[in-house]
């Protein structure tokens, strides 16, 4: 099993989603899809996250 060296967002409890969602910068609901479709590992999320900003400036962009 791989060890973490940062501990992983836990959606069920609201104080460790409320300082991610401030860590990260996001709205805890954004936060929760984030950990809907990537999982826990805070890694995995905030790269989804910069994915997530970079597509919305593309579409803002074309308009």
């Amino acid at each position: 099993m791989k060890r973490h060296d940062t501990p992983l967002l836990d959606p069920r409890d609201e104080a460790s989603m409320r300082h991610w969602a401030e860590k990260l910068a996001v709205t805890p609901g954004l936060l929760r899809e984030a950990v809907a479709q990537v999982g826990a590992d805070p890694q995995r999320v905030g790269a989804w996250l910069l994915r997530r900003r970079s597509d919305d400036h593309a579409v803002r962009r074309r308009r």
